[in-house]
């Protein structure tokens, strides 16, 4: 009974209840006051406590008398002036429609939910699978703070970080009346659970310390009496409320930490500091400016996409072709909702002796999605539709974090085209050592000159092609001929040197050719000959000159 606890008991204590109900055979059983209080495990209530009036002990119900249509029957009886009749205490990820079991680790953060008439008999009447809550009836406190306006209460709330050598007490009253009816449930009963400008800390008064400090040191003293010594609690976050007439009700705690419990030495540090006590994630964490025009702060509508609960204003409308575009990865079938594996078709298939049952319309081939909105969709007919343009632009509202994620995958599939345009369009780039021997012949080229002979040659090559009128073929020397006559300037060295008349002679004797037949021949000696004059000329010329510069 008294063995090490888990780490969800360690986070929020439940047994605390249990044990206060234990008689000790040695003391007498503590005056300590709770409001009535359910343990809910697998969604149904299991024990009930309860504070005796005339006794003050605490006392559990009979089995038989724990149903939820005496809980709802006698709570609803009890409904105070702000209209709440009870909270949910549970771990966050529990309450899910479709809860895994996976969704059993505890993540270290204890959700809220309060509940009104009308919200306490949904959860009632429901089929949540809930593996773990406590249900606790709601209690109206007592008014601490100043205000001169007439019905207008706050709730205030006080919590005791006890250990053995001190008490640490802090207390913070919401910032708006409960009694209020026309602003959100939350606004105006979040205290700890809720942002911190939901709320103020004020100052405890000194009776309301002593008195819960004896209340905290009267539960120890028990524990360790009924225990004989085994529930040797170190320190622990305690909750209490103060109601009108200056009594103090005990709620519940966490974040215990027990002396010699080798079991949570490896644990998380941040579990024993502060309580991690947090609203639906459903809830908006704003604050309403004006009372006469509160803030709608509950979101009501759920994306069909991620289940997610959202307000209405937070819903954009997309095309189907953002989710047929989107790459999804397949649920196994143990994981689909309940509403489409029973829409989904079932086939007998035999082989190898064996039969198995298979799904016709699978998540790998229909989108998640398109299976809830469209429930008789099949294989076949999404194929075609896929193609069409009026099912392509259907529009269909999802929440912001949704169209992000739809968005950022067309801007992906928008890159990739560009990319691939660019690549089929992109010229071929030529390697390193090419350019490097690119370089260096045209750096060998200026040092010559020899550049302007090939650009001349391009030149005279693309007015050939843009010639209309054909030119005869010729052979490898008339055109290193041709190209000698045309650029005759561009080939005389530019330092004067005696040796230039020995060009002729060297052109006379590398221009013979065995090739050519007698009548070509006769031509070329002709048009060589001539050359040779014109050149000799030119170099006789050109000597004069360098004479008068020299004389000058």
């Amino acid at each position: 009974m008294f063995s090490s606890e888990s780490m969800q008991e360690h986070i929020l204590y439940d047994k605390i209840y249990q044990y206060l109900w234990v008689k000790s055979e040695t003391a007498n059983p503590p005056a300590i006051l709770i409001p009535d209080t359910v343990i809910l495990i697998r969604s149904m209530p299991i024990y009930w406590y309860y504070t005796d009036k005339e006794t003050g002990e605490i006392k559990k119900k009979m089995r038989k008398n724990v149903t939820k249509q005496n809980i709802k029957q006698t709570w609803n009886q009890q409904v105070g002036r702000g209209g709440v009749v009870a909270y949910l205490l549970h771990f966050i990820d529990n309450l899910d429609l479709n809860y895994p079991p996976e969704k059993l680790q505890i993540s270290g953060q204890i959700q809220v939910i309060y509940f009104d008439v009308e919200g306490f008999n949904k959860f009632m009447d429901g089929h949540f699978e809930l593996p773990f809550g406590i249900l606790q009836q709601f209690i109206e406190p007592a008014d601490d703070r100043n205000c001169k306006l007439t019905n207008h209460y706050f709730i205030a709330q006080i919590q005791a970080f006890w250990s053995k050598s001190v008490t640490l007490f802090t207390k913070r009253v919401c910032k708006k009346s409960f009694t209020n009816k026309s602003m959100n449930i939350y606004e105006r009963h979040c205290t700890f659970e809720g942002p911190e400008y939901f709320s103020e800390a004020t100052q405890v008064k000194d009776f309301q310390s002593q008195r819960i400090s004896e209340q905290i040191d009267k539960m120890i003293s028990h524990l360790d009496a009924i225990s004989y010594g085994k529930l040797n609690i170190s320190q622990g976050t305690f909750y209490f409320k103060v109601d009108k007439k200056a009594r103090c009700w005990f709620l519940f705690c966490g974040n215990l930490k027990f002396e010699d419990d080798k079991q949570l030495k490896n644990l998380p540090k941040d579990l024993y500091t502060q309580s991690q006590i947090k609203i639906p994630k459903s809830i908006d964490n704003l604050m309403s400016v004006y009372n006469s025009r509160p803030l709608q702060l509950n979101r009501e509508h759920k994306c069909i996409r991620c289940g997610q609960l959202e307000k209405g204003s937070n819903f954009v409308e997309v095309p189907y072709h953002f989710l047929i575009d989107l790459p999804e990865s397949p649920l196994p079938v143990e994981q689909w909702p309940l509403e489409v594996k029973k829409q989904a078709k079932q086939v007998k298939l035999s082989g190898a002796n064996q039969e198995k049952v298979a799904y016709v319309n699978t998540v790998s081939q229909i989108p998640l999605t398109f299976q809830k909105i469209h429930e008789q969709l099949n294989i076949q007919n999404y194929k075609e539709f896929k193609q069409s343009q009026g099912f392509k632009y259907k529009t269909i509202a999802v929440c912001l974090d949704c169209y992000f994620i739809m968005v950022e995958n067309q801007e992906k599939i928008a890159m990739q085209e560009v990319t691939n345009k660019e690549k089929s369009s992109m010229p071929r780039v030529k390697s390193k050592q090419f350019q490097r021997k690119e370089q260096s012949l045209n750096q060998f080229l200026n040092s010559t000159q020899l550049s302007k002979q090939i650009k001349s040659v391009k030149n005279l090559q693309m007015k050939q092609v843009c010639s209309e009128t054909p030119t005869p073929k010729q052979n490898t020397i008339q055109k290193y001929v041709s190209l000698r006559l045309t650029n005759c300037k561009s080939i005389t060295p530019i330092k004067y040197s005696i040796e230039v008349p020995s060009t002729a002679d060297y052109l006379s004797r590398k221009t013979k050719s065995t090739y050519q037949d007698m009548s070509s021949t006769y031509k070329f000696k002709n048009s060589r000959d001539n050359y040779n004059q014109s050149l000799q000329e030119r170099q006789q010329n050109r000597l004069i000159e360098i004479k008068d510069e020299q004389e000058q």
